[in-house]
């Protein structure tokens, strides 16, 4: 199953995980930034788990 390029939840975890700095792309009060965090966070939390 491929990700979604489109989805910000998606692109936040494939940044996390690129170990890239934490730059959301979308303006700060939309949708797509709180899922962009949301899968940043979420690759960081699974880091600290391991």
């Amino acid at each position: 199953m491929a990700a979604d390029d489109n989805d910000p939840f998606e692109q936040g975890k494939l940044a996390r995980f690129n170990q890239e700095p934490r730059k959301n792309p979308y303006p700060k009060d939309s949708e797509q930034y709180a899922r962009w965090e949301q899968g940043y966070d979420f690759v960081a939390r699974g880091f600290v788990a391991v």
